[in-house]
């Protein structure tokens, strides 16, 4: 039996171990939500999972619902389930929604795009929907070196029966003429469409090309039907036109590579964040080692009851944050913000950042793509 007939019998098994570092994605397996489990009325731009972003525009009335769950296939361990709050009336030339993942340019170098010896890709996933039809994988590359137009590509897969998981997998031909830049940008990003107006379906099926290419062949009735679901897990990206199997890893592995992209720190009552010093009477800088160097200098927000404290204990000489900004130092490993609180510190006092007993408080550093 050929190495390739291996994999073949293997696919879709989540038994099968080995062949390690083969999956571009991260975080296939739904198991990192440093977000939260539990989202509704997700906008544009939100996550769930990590690293599986949602993209939504010019909608009327949809409203969409995110989860992390405990509904998979055997041996996956979660899913990203979706499911529509408020149905949408009707679906217009100009909108589409689809959610996905972007690979970081620099990781993806031996792809070898803007080449004659360009490589095949094959994404494998499990899929599970309320809603059955022909979807549209929809793969887009932020580098285009010889036309602003070759950037856009889809194949599409169907969804037999409701409410069951079936395992797919998409071959996905490689871009001989646009090269990807060899920088910490985007990469490709893979979508999973879920709605798509004439505006990017007009186009043709495995090719890369104009906008029209993006979402062709998509005409499952998804946003348009009242409570419908659609779960995805094992999300596999590999070099190749034979998908292997998933490549299982650890939660730890899993969450080092998400926090690359994003950090939240949060956890149980007084969680701390970091420590520094007075900056002037109403302001301090609070230095932060961060667990993974990031992307890039992240962006920084906070929420819940963060406070700032430079007493002995957490009841002393404590006082709420309320406004905070922050970036990277030189060192991509630490960050520090700068928290503006009450007056009346000295400038020098040592101080903590910390949540209060409520464990609402957290402070979150973004560098998605």
């Amino acid at each position: 039996m050929s190495r390739a007939r291996d994999f073949a019998d293997l696919a879709g098994s989540a038994d099968a171990g080995g062949l390690t570092g083969r999956n571009l994605v991260i975080n296939g397996a739904m198991q990192v939500a440093q977000r939260g489990t539990d989202i509704n009325g997700v906008a544009n731009g939100g996550f769930c999972t990590d690293r599986f972003k949602m993209r939504i525009a010019n909608t009327d009335n949809l409203v969409v619902n995110l989860d992390q769950t405990t509904d998979t296939p055997d041996g996956y361990p979660n899913s990203l389930k979706l499911s529509v709050g408020t149905v949408e009336s009707a679906l217009a030339s100009d909108e589409y929604v689809s959610f996905g993942q972007v690979v970081e340019a620099q990781n993806l170098q031996h792809l070898k795009y803007g080449t004659s010896g360009a490589e095949t890709l094959s994404l494998s996933f499990w899929v599970k929907s309320s809603v059955t039809g022909t979807y549209a994988i929809s793969i887009f590359q932020q580098d285009a070196s010889s036309s602003p137009d070759r950037r856009y590509y889809s194949k599409t897969y169907t969804i037999s029966s409701a409410n069951t998981w079936e395992y797919k997998t998409i071959t996905i031909s490689p871009n001989t003429d646009d090269v990807i830049n060899n920088d910490n940008g985007q990469g490709l990003r893979i979508d999973w469409t879920l709605g798509a107006g004439s505006n990017y379906t007009s186009g043709s099926n495995d090719t890369w090309g104009a906008i029209t290419n993006w979402m062709v062949g998509h005409n499952a009735s998804w946003i348009t039907t009242s409570s419908a679901t659609f779960f995805l897990t094992g999300v596999q990206l590999e070099v190749g036109e034979q998908d292997t199997p998933f490549e299982h890893r650890s939660f730890g592995d899993e969450l080092q590579r998400c926090q690359r992209y994003f950090h939240r720190t949060t956890g149980s009552t007084y969680t701390p964040h970091g420590g520094g010093a007075v900056f002037d009477a109403d302001t301090s800088d609070i230095h932060v080692h961060l667990p993974q160097s990031m992307r890039t200098s992240p962006s920084l927000s906070f929420g819940g009851n963060v406070r700032v404290s430079r007493g002995s204990a957490l009841t002393t000489d404590v006082v709420a944050v309320t406004n905070a900004t922050g970036t990277s130092s030189s060192n991509p490993c630490v960050a520090w913000l700068r928290a503006d609180h009450g007056s009346g510190y000295n400038t020098g006092d040592a101080v903590y950042c910390f949540s209060d007993n409520a464990a609402t408080g957290h402070v979150s550093y973004d560098a998605e793509l």
